[in-house]
């Protein structure tokens, strides 16, 4: 089984930070093959959920990447196996002490629309960015941070504190590039009217349904992409997805289930997987809210929740997370508090009743936002069983869609909720769990974990980082906002006709990259 082999190693970064290659990420291709690519033909890839648009400063959210990505393409991408940033759009992202960074963009990129990828179109983007009006999710990945154009290719950026993990920005959040030209023409339509410089454009979009692309003639990689167009479908039910792809209507699709990727696989269907990430699904807690800020609630939540019984009840094979990071991670470190409040119910009535004294309340009621997929659903409603055990507790599921979800997850407007991270891109980590984390929807919030986050960002020495994700990790196991009950585990299938797919790892889940893909005849 892979799995990432350490938060920091791959993040750490030099002088040079990247250098120009002809074919940034195909060191991740999937189902590859000596013979010569075929051109021609329509790939589909079924996901579980859209993004509430695709104008590039909304979309660079997770939930985004495999509606935007073909269009945009990313000023980086991300290498899980080398755990490295790749040059993409950018031909190299430069520093010397971690505070002051140069962008350098390739010669002769344009967008779809015959406009020049340049600094001005960056600093565009970014500004749009950082302008509350646009409401983009990725805000506050440009506190702290300033941009001027140099030259034409170049951009200088400006931090007010080092951060060497700033790469992981510009492979998703700050990563995708609209055509300012296009952007100020669409107006408030430039949500579904996006124009990139990405191997595909849009050319149309049913909400809920699925988004139809085409080659885009215009790709700055000559001869690519080798297919003639894509199609992205919206399939939120799991076992339509899969049912979709057994019947050869998806190309490609990405299961959460351990199960029946083994049976695919059996089957005789290409499997990659499962995909290595350091992440999970798990009950996430508001601690905004005056209620869960009262440390006797929120143990009684996590002493009664049974992460073992929803791993076998819908993920049957999987481990059950004893901990923010897996057992054999390199970087845990069990000595700095390191595992989850055990399964304890009586421990839970215990601090549940002791709230309730406090309180001077006989019972409480508590709402769980969730997932209506089917598999999520079903976690939803095991965890709504296990916290109503505690004598006193109403939990009520508030089941909404995915692009809600996000919303609200995003907005804090939640008291529990399902939700999900991706610790080891990004910097993922430090986002989700240190204060100013730009991801860190729960409002927590603990001094140990900010210095010991603050060292990953400020140190360049791989050994001091690993060993202060360990401590982060340690510490945040003891009391998280965000208990995992899975560690969230991908495989990717693809018809025997895909070829060389390139497969990264984004905020919570696995994408593709479709410009060397291709089909056989």
């Amino acid at each position: 089984m892979m799995r990432l082999r350490g938060l920091g190693a791959g993040f750490v970064v030099g002088a040079l930070v990247l250098a120009a290659c002809a074919n940034a990420g195909s060191e991740n291709s999937s189902g590859s093959t000596s013979a010569e690519p075929h051109r021609g033909g329509v790939a589909t890839l079924g996901v579980h959920y859209e993004p509430p648009s695709m104008d590039p400063a909304i979309c660079g959210g997770s939930s985004g990447f495999s509606h935007c990505q073909p269009v945009f393409d990313t000023l980086l991408r991300y290498d899980y196996t080398s755990q490295k940033f790749l040059p993409q759009l950018a031909q190299s992202f430069e520093t010397a002490d971690g505070k002051t960074w140069t962008l350098k963009l390739r010669e002769g990129v344009t967008f779809s629309d015959g406009t020049p990828l340049n600094a001005d179109a960056v600093v565009f983007n970014w500004d749009r960015i950082r302008d509350p009006k646009t409401l983009s999710p990725a805000l506050r990945a440009v506190d702290g941070m300033s941009w001027k154009k140099v030259d034409d290719l170049t951009v200088e950026v400006t931090l007010e504190q080092v951060n060497y993990q700033l790469p992981g920005k510009l492979a998703l959040q700050l990563g995708f590039i609209g055509s300012p030209t296009a952007i100020r023409n669409a107006g408030a339509q430039a949500g579904s009217r996006p124009v990139g410089a990405g191997p595909f454009t849009l050319t149309t979009w049913t909400r809920g349904t699925e988004a139809v692309y085409a080659a885009n003639p215009h790709y700055w990689q000559k001869g690519r992409p080798y297919l003639d167009g894509l199609v992205v479908k919206d399939i939120n039910d799991d076992n339509q997805r899969l049912n979709a792809f057994m019947a050869g209507d998806l190309s490609v699709n990405v299961s959460p289930r351990t199960q029946e990727s083994r049976t695919a696989k059996d089957a005789g269907y290409e499997v990659t997987g499962p995909v290595p990430m350091i992440a999970g699904t798990g009950l996430g807690m508001n601690l905004r809210d005056p209620l869960l800020q009262d440390d006797d609630l929120r143990m009684a939540l996590l002493h009664a929740l049974d992460a073992a019984q929803i791993v076998h009840a819908v993920y049957p094979g999987d481990p059950a997370p004893d901990a923010l990071l897996t057992p054999d991670d390199p970087n845990r470190d069990d000595k700095a508090g390191g595992r989850y409040p055990t399964f304890d119910l009586q421990a839970a009535q215990e601090r549940f009743d002791a709230y309730l004294k406090r309180a001077g309340k006989s019972s409480e009621t508590l709402t769980l936002t969730a997932f209506t997929s089917p598999l999520l659903a079903q976690a939803a409603q095991v965890i709504q069983a296990q916290l109503g055990e505690i004598k006193g507790l109403t939990v009520k599921l508030d089941s909404v869609d995915t692009p809600t979800l996000v919303s609200r997850l995003t907005a804090g407007n939640f008291q529990l909720v399902q939700g999900s991270s991706n610790l080891a891109v990004s910097d993922g980590i430090y986002d989700t769990y240190h204060t100013n984390g730009t991801l860190n929807s729960y409002g927590y919030s603990n001094p140990k974990v900010d210095e010991a986050l603050d060292v990953t960002r400020t140190s360049n020495d791989p050994k001091v980082v690993a060993a202060a994700y360990g401590r982060a990790a340690g510490e945040i196991s003891q009391d998280p906002p965000l208990r995992y009950y899975r560690y969230y585990s991908a495989h990717v299938w693809q018809q025997h006709s895909v070829h060389d797919l390139t497969l990264t790892v984004f905020g919570s889940g696995v994408g593709v990259y479709w410009d060397n893909a291709w089909l056989d005849k």
